[in-house]
């Protein structure tokens, strides 16, 4: 057999088996025939810490903290209106009847929240540690696979940076291969989830024989603050702390289980003249994040121009997608996106309710969304319903970025 090879097409053996990379992607031999590799998510899990606050047992810390003085008359209006019933959080301090000699109060007793970074950076490391390791195994298991048959491992997280890192933890407490390939992403916000998508899905497209995980892990509340200023009241308004996982394998139409949903393709822009929109830091006291006013504007405004085109080069359009997972970043996040892409409450429904339940945990939030799609999947196909077709997932990264991917049913 011959094949023409030019600047386009690149052929490679890889574990006993043919690929070749065109521009529209890799493809496999299989059968005798070339078939296109599509990333497959075949483990997911999602997981919160201990501490469940309800939003009046937050509000009721802010009120007391010294630097809300200017703010206490609009806090229970900001904590009211942001339609989030609950959170989870990894140290006690929201919920204190509740903290014990194993948890002890992180903050100080004079309501400050004056606390060094690198004292919140060690905390984070001692909560995120025993939190991630356990969702990791939890998507393992549903995977079917054993953590030793991992060979791509994306740790993900803008709220805790130490060396060495979550990966190295994870490795050893997993007992997972020492030489596994690492990547780590950081102060990526809320979309850092679909960065870390990318770079397994490259990973497994370009390895179909192995497997990809990827985790995503964020503790907000170790880096709480109370200065007197909008910012900070709406911030404590609506972060909480979450956890997610998911192994990625590649696979083909063929060789998918009926059903498959498979990510078939990413796309991200950088919206113009946004650069206010979500901002972060490392300070003295901590990770800040600080959103603009205008940051619902700037969703609302560039949403269509950010899907329409992703949408069209797959001939394609919104009627198309038969699922949303929307970033729960907030209220005005969501409502945002649905005045800028014409959806409904119902579309939008999975995005509310892990906002009601959860808050927004940065870059888990749209996993523990997709979470909820996959189930509602799973579960029509076991009653030998079609289940899903085609959906899109998104959220936005500092600049401010849309970063999306694109799921469809491949078998």
């Amino acid at each position: 057999m011959e094949y023409n090879v030019n600047e386009n097409i690149i052929f490679i053996a890889l574990a006993m088996s043919l690929v070749f990379i065109s521009a529209s992607g890799y493809y496999v031999l299989n059968k005798h025939k070339f078939e296109k590799v599509y990333p497959v998510i075949i483990g997911m899990a999602t997981g919160s810490p201990p501490f469940k606050c309800l939003q009046k047992q937050a509000l009721a810390i802010a009120q007391k903290a010294p630097g809300c003085a200017s703010m206490r008359p609009v806090l229970e209006r900001i904590y009211g209106n942001s339609k989030i019933a609950s959170r989870y959080f990894a140290i006690p301090d929201f919920t204190p009847s509740k903290a014990s000699k194993e948890n002890t109060l992180f903050y100080p007793e004079d309501n400050s929240f004056e606390v060094p970074v690198n004292v919140r950076l060690e905390k984070f490391k001692e909560v995120a540690i025993p939190l991630v390791c356990d969702v990791a195994m939890q998507a393992i298991k549903e995977a079917h696979i054993n953590p030793q048959d991992i060979k791509k491992l994306v740790v993900v997280s803008s709220t805790g940076f130490i060396g060495p890192g979550l990966d190295c933890e994870i490795i050893k407490r997993l007992e997972m291969s020492r030489n596994v390939d690492r990547s780590l992403i950081g102060f990526m916000g809320c979309a850092a989830a679909m960065n870390g998508f990318r770079i397994a899905n490259d990973y497994v497209k370009a390895n179909p024989s192995e497997l990809a995980l990827m985790l995503c892990v964020e503790i907000s509340s170790v880096h709480t603050t109370f200065d007197d200023n909008i910012n900070d009241a709406i911030l404590h308004a609506i972060f909480g702390d979450g956890c997610a996982a998911c192994v990625i394998a590649g696979q083909t139409a063929s060789s998918a289980p009926k059903g498959t949903l498979a990510i078939v393709d990413d796309h991200a822009e950088l919206m113009e003249g946004t650069e206010d929109g979500i901002t972060l830091a490392i300070n003295p006291n901590g990770i800040t994040c600080t959103l603009s006013k205008f940051l619902p504007k700037y969703i609302a405004k560039n949403m269509a121009g950010f899907v329409d085109p992703w949408l069209k080069r797959h001939g394609l359009n919104r009627n198309s997608v038969d699922f949303w997972a929307v970033h729960p970043g907030g209220r005005r996040i969501i409502e945002e996106a649905q005045i800028g892409l014409d959806l409904t409450d119902e579309q939008c429904a999975d995005s509310w309710a892990v906002l009601e339940e959860y808050g927004n945990m940065l870059s888990p939030s749209v996993m523990f969304v997709l979470s909820r799609v996959f189930a509602r999947h799973r579960e029509a196909l076991e009653k030998g319903k079609p289940g899903y077709n085609l959906g899109l997932a998104f959220s936005f990264s500092p600049g401010v970025g849309a970063e999306g991917i694109m799921l469809r049913r491949i078998s």
